[in-house]
């Protein structure tokens, strides 16, 4: 399944320049897919931050909205990263140069092929 979602992250990036990193992490913190133009950085080091971050404004919400995480954009002097929970398992983090290209990450797509992937490794 790896190989699959690594494949199609890498589509959805050449589709936009402005998209710098894709990474699918578990719930473990570590990266599960990516697809990545910026290979000077640490993406288990990343996924890890990332992964705490997101189980960190999970609890921050359910303390005091106790309402569910949606996402977590961090907005950087070089751009925007976005961290959304994709399911109970997999955490999205993308890396984009500006804010209006995250409205162009389909997130429902990546969700699709990650179920799509798994129910097809349960039928075999």
């Amino acid at each position: 399944m790896e190989a699959n979602l690594t494949e199609y992250l890498e589509y959805l990036c050449s589709e936009n320049d402005e998209i710098n990193d894709l990474i699918v992490v578990n719930d473990e913190g570590l990266p599960i897919a990516m697809a990545t133009s910026n290979q000077t950085s640490d993406q288990t080091l990343v996924s890890g931050m990332c992964t705490a971050l997101n189980c960190i404004g999970r609890e921050l919400i359910r303390e005091m909205l106790e309402g569910k995480l949606k996402r977590l954009l961090v907005d950087c002097s070089e751009g925007v990263v976005l961290i959304q929970p994709l399911n109970q398992q997999r955490i999205l983090v993308a890396s984009c140069s500006d804010m209006a290209v995250l409205s162009k990450i389909d997130v429902s797509s990546i969700q699709r092929y990650i179920i799509t992937q798994q129910n097809h490794l349960v039928a075999m």
